[in-house]
Order: C-alpha cells, then structure tokens, then sequence
C-alpha cells in the first residue's frame, strides 16, 4: 500500500480518463456527512482550516446535451469555450469565495456518453461560506449525478509549530472508528490510511477496502500542515 498512498494524490489529473484500473468503487454518491466529520476532527484538534474541495465525477449517457447545457447555465455557471470538452464555471467572487466548475467530456458519440465531472473549492471557511459550500453541492450533485457517481474530498488546514502526532492520531481513530490499513513514517512527515465504517465511499485495493487518508507535514514555514482525504488525497499535501 506504501506506494499506492503516495500516488493516489494525482488522481485529480486523471478524472477526464477515469479511475486506474486496479480501484474500483461502490456505488454510494456523497452524503456531505465526511466533510462535517473532518471539519470536526480540524476544528476539536483547533486547527486553521484553510481550503477544502470536493469532487464528483460520473460517465453517464445524455441523449440531449443541449438542455444538459442549459441546466448549467441556469446554475449561474458560465462556459468556457474549448475544442476538446465543455467547461462551465462559477464567478468566484459572486460566490463568496467559492469556486465551482463542471466539465464534460464526451467518451462516445454514437451513445451519447459523457464523463461529467464536478469540482467545488473554497479558501474562505467561515461558517457562512461552509453552509453554502455544502448546500451548492448538494444541490448540484443531487440534480446531475446519480448514485453511480464517485465522490472525492479533502480539508486541508495547519497549525503554528509541532502537533502531537500520536495523539492526534489516536483522536482521529477514536472519532471515526478507524482501522489503520498503511502508515508512513519519515523525518517531518507522516502518512496514514484507513477505513472507517462510518464513511459509504470506499476504494478497493486486492480486496481490501479503503477510505480515508491523512497526510502531516511538519516544518513547511514553521507550522505544521495536515490534509485529510475521502476516499483518497486529491491535494498534493
């Protein structure tokens, strides 16, 4: 699994080709109870959230596109023309910080299949921005995907000088019923991943289920930087 960990976080750079084929996942759409459990696990650990993502991703068949597109606009998203796929995107500002983009890419023109994918980000993470961070996702995906779609997301958030790695550690077990499956240990650098059944996405590697991994790195400007996955890293950490 060592190795697996390390890469997984370029996964991001993949989704307009798919998951790698020895991953695969159960069909389970994002409920938004992993971010309010790693929100929590930041916020009792008091540490400074700083950027959180979302990810939803899903081949499906759109027999017509052109009211497919017109749904978007209507989401306040704007297209960006490019040659190869459809893009549309958010005005950050109007959103308070929040970026939205949706791109569509179409896998086969004789059956109308599309990999849409979903992202949403935010920098700002005051409570009022998390409480529409988490509303437009619900909304959106709710609307585009179904419960075939994968979903990935990571919190990212530091703290000034050196954390208690055992404890936090242990806290994090605690909370979210943990089994620790991989662990990494290097100089200012730790990796964890797990699986905790309170989570319904899941990844599977040679039958063993996986869906959660933590990544601390210390020294980075002196603070220390924690970023925490579902099912996996999407952020290089």
């Amino acid at each position: 699994m060592k190795y697996l960990f390390l890469c997984l976080f370029t996964i991001s750079s993949v989704f307009a080709i798919g998951m790698p084929n020895q991953l695969s996942t159960n069909n389970a759409i994002f409920s938004g109870r992993e971010i309010d459990d790693m929100i929590d696990i930041i916020d009792q650990q008091q540490l400074n959230l700083s950027n959180l993502q979302t990810t939803i991703k899903e081949t499906k068949k759109i027999n017509d596109i052109t009211s497919f597109e017109k749904k978007l606009r209507g989401y306040q998203l704007n297209m960006v023309e490019n040659d190869s796929h459809i893009k549309y995107q958010s005005n950050t500002q109007e959103r308070g910080g929040i970026n939205e983009t949706v791109l569509i890419v179409r896998t086969s023109s004789e059956k109308n299949n599309y990999q849409v994918i979903y992202t949403i980000s935010s920098s700002d993470t005051t409570t009022e921005v998390l409480d529409i961070y988490k509303s437009r996702l619900e909304t959106i995906t709710n609307d585009l995907f179904t419960g075939k779609a994968q979903s990935f997301s990571c919190v990212e958030a530091w703290k000034n000088g050196i954390i208690d790695i055992v404890c936090f550690i242990e806290f994090v077990k605690k909370s979210l019923d943990m089994t620790i499956i991989d662990e990494i240990k290097e100089s200012h650098f730790y990796t964890w991943t797990g699986f905790t059944p309170k989570w319904d996405q899941k990844l599977i590697q040679d039958t063993e289920e996986f869906n959660l991994q933590i990544a601390v790195r210390e020294g980075v400007g002196d603070r220390t930087t924690v970023t925490i996955g579902t099912p996996i890293l999407i952020n290089e950490y």
